[in-house]
């Protein structure tokens, strides 16, 4: 059993270490190219499958939960990036008047990402538990830093 979890640890750092990889290509070929994000999902998938200590049952409830709320939130960024950063980069100047509409946008879409995040949160609370929601807040944060620790380790530039 011990040489199970040591297994698991070893293909979990090498599975680190392959995201990091997948994130030094630059960004249009990673945005462009499915096989790095999927090897990148399968990499969270085993991640976070471990940190929450899914059972097969949860993980069949938890994976389509949090794979809807992952795309809800991705059209919001999406949404985010072409009605607002966009029109911040190309330095065209506002009016007052239009500088207020874009700040309202950019407001109402933070209120909607968040909002977005206390549903999903709570419903997980609901559906697993609290204590395994409080484990994917860890969970999150800890696959982030890893691929940017692996990121930077191999000194590559923010894209």
């Amino acid at each position: 059993m011990m040489q199970f979890f040591g297994m698991m640890k070893t293909r979990i750092t090498l599975l680190g270490i392959l995201a990091a990889a997948c994130l030094l290509a630059p960004r249009q070929a990673t945005a462009q190219d499915p096989d790095s994000r999927e090897k990148i999902k399968a990499l969270q998938v085993a991640f976070f499958t471990e940190r929450l200590e899914l059972s097969p049952q949860e993980a069949t409830v938890f994976w389509p939960m949090y794979n809807a709320y992952e795309k809800k939130k991705e059209a919001l960024r999406n949404q985010e990036i072409k009605e607002i950063r966009n029109r911040l980069a190309s330095g065209e100047a506002f009016g007052e008047r239009e500088a207020q509409d874009i700040l309202e946008r950019y407001l109402a879409l933070e209120q909607e990402q968040d909002a977005l995040d206390r549903r999903f949160y709570r419903d997980l609370a609901k559906t697993l538990s609290a204590s395994k929601t409080l484990k994917l807040f860890k969970a999150e944060h800890d696959f982030r830093r890893r691929l940017l620790r692996e990121f930077r380790k191999r000194g590559g530039n923010m894209p």
